[in-house]
Formats: structure tokens, C-alpha cells, sequence
């Protein structure tokens, strides 16, 4: 069983709640489970977030952020919202400079990122009247 830390800040609620969404799937589970990595994701005009995938847990960090990570992704939010309703791909996004990535050349960690992350967006965008969050409540 995954672990996901509630969320306390908008960024944090909001990747728990995209994250819970497929924390009960096989697939999901196989890979996160003892993944044991720090994402940076920042988001312009926002605040860096790291996930950190330890073990069988999911925590999130957004004050005292480490500068060593496996991975940083930045993007704004225009990108971010292309990105999980598949009206951009990640490559384009790279490509055009909308997507940044540092450790591209991790291919691995970055492939798993977007399994993990990005096809979870893409899920829960995909039909928002059912999947959105409620204070204190599951994903309805």
C-alpha cells in the first residue's frame, strides 16, 4: 500500500489529490514503490515543490528545498494545464523551451516521472466533473 502525505499548501493539495487518484492501481504501485527519488517541480510566478518518493510513501516539501534532487522540471502553469489535458506533449514542450529539464539526460528517472505524474494528470483532467477535490474528502 502507497502512502500519500496530505497536502498544506495549494501545490502539495493539489499533487496529492492527482496522485491519490491512481494510488490503488497495480501499475501505479509497481512504480513508485521503493522508487527513493527527489523531483524538483517549480512552477513559475508559484514556489518549488519536491516529491519525494521514498520507499512505499509520497511526501512532499515545499520549505528547505535540497539542492540535490535526481530530477528538476520547470514549467508555468499554461504548460502545466497543455500537459494534462494532452493538448501538448512533453517532447514539443521541451523543444519550444516551455518545459525545462534538468537531468534530461536521466532518461530512466525522467521516463518514470511522466508515467507516475504526467499520465496522472492527464487522468484526472480527463474528466474533472467526476475527479476533483474536496476538502477532507477522497476524489469524488
Amino acid at each position: 500500500m502507497i502512502s500519500i502525505q496530505k497536502g498544506e499548501d495549494l501545490l502539495s493539495i493539489s499533487l496529492s489529490t492527482i496522485l491519490s487518484y491512481r494510488k490503488d492501481e497495480p501499475e501505479f504501485q509497481k512504480l513508485v514503490l521503493d522508487w527513493n527519488k527527489k523531483i524538483l517541480i517549480e512552477i513559475e510566478d508559484f514556489y518549488p515543490i519536491i516529491i519525494i518518493f521514498n520507499h512505499n510513501e509520497i511526501k512532499f516539501k515545499v520549505i528547505d528545498i535540497d539542492k540535490k534532487v535526481d530530477l528538476k522540471v520547470k514549467m508555468n502553469i499554461y504548460t502545466l494545464l497543455d500537459l494534462a489535458f494532452d493538448r501538448l506533449s512533453p517532447v514539443k514542450a521541451v523543444f519550444q523551451r516551455k518545459l525545462r529539464i534538468k537531468g534530461l539526460l536521466k532518461f530512466g528517472i525522467l521516463l518514470k516521472f511522466m508515467k507516475i505524474v504526467l499520465k496522472s494528470m492527464q487522468m484526472v483532467a480527463s474528466d474533472p466533473h467526476n475527479n476533483y477535490f474536496e476538502l477532507n474528502k477522497e476524489i469524488k
